[in-house]
């Protein structure tokens, strides 16, 4: 379906303006809108980077695949966030996808030609700026992500990953952080089979509460637990 600013603002009154985004200027250009749901792909690995897209309504996972089949999945995005983003950066970066976009739920998203966003962001400085900040954003939650893999150890990677899992799940509105015990793996760079481990201890601890895709993280226990680990790192390294 093709979308402009004048249905856009049905289908807002529709969901209750539910979602909210960063480049407010952005749905007022003629865009798709398609539905995929869970497991579904939005965009493949190799595929053309002709779009850049924003989640109007659930959870779309970006993750990258090792040639031997291991997934690391490098962002959440939530509705109201953009993705695929690295289109943007045109064919020096990004001709074809080096990543590739999975909907986690019954998701919907709004395809916007990146020849439409860059004609609009040259009558548009603020959306030049706001692309700007959003890409370098994102460069440095992967360049934190690479700290994270390098410096620490899967307790605190797994904890920091929580807080950052509720703090999102919170500003989009959703009680819990939905993700298996796989998903979560991926995210933190470990196995489904430790991250089993960690979580049962994680519960022990009353750092988390959890059931079946769905964790509950005490963000209070869990930042305690994160000044003390450090804490503790610290001392060893005077030793």
């Amino acid at each position: 379906m093709m979308a402009t600013a004048t249905n856009l603002a049905t289908t807002l009154t529709a969901t209750e303006q539910a979602w909210q985004t960063s480049f407010p200027n952005l749905l007022n250009l003629p865009h798709i809108e398609k539905t995929f749901w869970r497991g579904m792909t939005v965009y493949s690995l190799e595929e053309m980077a002709s779009h850049v897209y924003v989640v109007l309504k659930g959870r779309v996972k970006i993750l990258r695949t090792s040639p031997d089949g291991q997934q690391k999945i490098l962002s959440i995005r939530y509705r109201g966030e953009l993705f695929g983003e690295l289109a943007l950066a045109g064919g020096a970066v990004e001709t074809r996808r080096s990543d590739e976009a999975v909907a986690l739920d019954t998701t919907r998203v709004a395809m916007i030609r990146v020849s439409d966003f860059w004609n609009a962001a040259r009558r548009d400085p603020a959306l030049m700026q706001n692309a700007m900040q959003y890409v370098a954003k994102q460069l440095a939650e992967a360049h934190r992500q690479i700290e994270s893999l390098v410096f620490e150890n899967n307790h605190r990677r797994l904890a920091c990953a929580l807080v950052d899992l509720a703090n999102e799940a919170t500003s989009a509105g959703e009680a819990s952080v939905r993700l298996t015990h796989e998903e979560v793996a991926e995210l933190i760079g470990s196995t489904r089979e430790v991250v089993t481990g960690m979580m049962i201890e994680f519960r022990q601890h009353g750092l988390i509460e959890y059931k079946r895709g769905d964790i509950r993280p005490n963000l209070a226990r869990l930042m305690r637990f994160l000044e003390e680990d450090q804490i503790i790192g610290r001392q060893m390294m005077k030793v």
